[in-house]
């Protein structure tokens, strides 16, 4: 299954039950260069918080995690390019999944965050945070990382040239 973009996200489902899955993408993301500072599991937070029960929200999926990641590299360009590069880190990728499909879904970057004049090192640290995102999100949807990536043309063309 394709990524799927939208202006304030992208995202991919797996046909994979969630705690298979979960484990699987932080591996993806590894190989991309995030490092995974924690898991936030909304689950018990929402109840213990809110006081309802996870099943009487009427969600579609039965568990629900935050991983909030950074990139080391991209952090260091990213405060190079700007005092406020900061504001790019940690990234946060959602992960919802029941026993059958798991969905991860992350900002997207260009849609939401793209500086319309800002530094051109923001400009490209964010292309790429795009760039490695798509393809964390296409090896978990279990696409090949050798195939073409129309997700990337999609969100530079239409962002970066209006």
């Amino acid at each position: 299954m394709t990524p799927i973009v939208k202006d304030f996200s992208i995202s991919a489902a797996r046909q994979m039950g969630y705690h298979e899955a979960l484990p699987y993408l932080s591996d993806a993301l590894k190989r991309q260069g995030f490092e995974t500072l924690c898991q936030f599991r909304l689950n018990p937070a929402v109840e213990r918080k809110v006081g309802l029960s996870w099943r009487h929200l009427g969600l579609p999926w039965s568990n629900y995690t935050v991983l909030v990641v950074w990139s080391p590299p991209d952090v260091c360009q990213a405060l190079l390019s700007d005092r406020d590069g900061g504001l790019l880190v940690p990234f946060n990728v959602c992960v919802a999944g029941n026993d059958r499909t798991t969905v991860a879904a992350v900002i997207n970057h260009y849609g939401a965050l793209i500086p319309r004049d800002g530094p051109v090192g923001t400009h490209l640290v964010i292309r790429n945070l795009t760039r490695k995102f798509n393809q964390v999100l296409q090896e978990f949807a279990g696409q090949a990382a050798d195939s073409p990536a129309p997700l990337e043309e999609a969100v530079t063309e239409t962002h970066v040239v209006t």
